[in-house]
């Protein structure tokens, strides 16, 4: 049986292990950076933010992350229609966690990152949060280059899937993580020439923070209507105590136990599957672009596939109404990841 979380927690206790693990509808635990008493390099923070179109022809993608090694910030663009994905990244050495990242997701904040690749900055104030962007080498080779976005999230009063669960290898290593969504986003983005009007579209934020193991590998999958977020995953932590698995419908979480994820050899091609053990859920997704980016620097290694594609199915609500899921654009990622 899953526990959740109900009240207001300290994230860590006496023994610097979790004081409360489990899942709950409010970032009810008490991340503070100062008590966590490891070594910065081992800290993972990182605000992640996901913009879909209404028609679901595009996706925008902006991480804001700083891995105590290294932070990153890195802006992708998916056209589903053209199944074509950029992408472009900052790293910077050394940043210990003094990035800036807030230590709530509900914390107000102001930052701002720029190199000669990348200018990003994002700002939270109360329920609005701004992103603008500059990338004038993101490219799709001989169609378009250069990215400006300038875009509002509207975070309304809503309930959001939170987790906060330990590794059984060790139990001073966590993974606490916010899912919020779908949020209303608007504003404009260019790329080259072309002007994207953002009138209405969907938001995601995946907002992380934890102490990890040295090595993961982890199977996240999400998608977005104007109703509802489905969020789906596992792979990584000792999930009994709770999972991610949920339906945020009409702002209200619906909480889903374990799903059964098929991940065909083949990600670019192949059908991926989710199966709620109840019978609550059913999806399968046919993919249409992998936004990969493999890494490999021996001591340090990323092999991420995010592969965006159309989705299919059903899920059921806790009052038992069936939800159908007709070709909704929406992606799965399987990543593993050594630092």
């Amino acid at each position: 049986m899953e526990k959740e979380i109900t009240g207001r927690t300290r994230l860590l206790g006496s023994m610097k292990q979790l004081e409360a693990e489990g899942w709950g509808r409010k970032p009810y635990w008490q991340y503070r950076r100062k008590e966590l008493g490891t070594h910065s390099f081992r800290i993972k923070e990182w605000d992640y933010y996901q913009i879909i179109s209404r028609d679901g022809d595009f996706a925008l993608n902006v991480t804001f992350s700083d891995l105590g090694l290294f932070s990153l910030i890195s802006l992708s663009f998916v056209e589903r229609n053209l199944k074509e994905y950029s992408q472009q990244s900052a790293i910077k050495f050394f940043t210990k966690n003094r990035m800036g990242l807030a230590e709530s997701p509900d914390d107000d904040y102001s930052f701002t990152y720029a190199n000669e690749d990348i200018a990003a900055t994002a700002v939270k104030k109360g329920r609005k949060r701004h992103i603008i962007a500059n990338c004038p080498k993101l490219s799709i080779p001989g169609k378009k280059q250069g990215i400006i976005a300038d875009l509002t999230i509207y975070d309304d009063e809503a309930e959001s899937m939170n987790i906060c669960t330990s590794w059984k290898e060790d139990r001073k290593k966590f993974y606490y993580n916010e899912k919020r969504g779908p949020m209303r986003a608007e504003g404009v983005i260019w790329f080259d020439l072309e002007k994207y009007e953002i009138n209405d579209a969907y938001a995601l934020l995946d907002w992380g923070r934890g102490i990890w193991l040295r090595s993961s590998t982890w199977i996240w999958a999400a998608l977005m209507d104007e109703r509802y977020l489905i969020n789906l995953g596992g792979g990584f932590t000792d999930r009994s105590p709770a999972s991610e698995n949920a339906v945020i419908y009409d702002n209200v979480v619906n909480k889903l136990e374990d799903v059964e994820i098929s991940v065909p050899e083949d990600l670019e091609r192949g059908v991926w599957r989710f199966k709620e053990k109840n019978g609550r859920l059913f999806l399968e997704m046919h993919p249409a672009v992998n936004r990969k980016d493999h890494q490999d620097y021996k001591l340090i290694k990323s092999f991420q596939d995010q592969v965006f594609g159309t989705y299919s199915g059903y899920f059921i609500l806790d009052s038992g109404e069936k939800i159908e899921v007709r070709d909704k654009f929406g992606f799965a990622e399987k990543v593993y990841n050594k630092w």
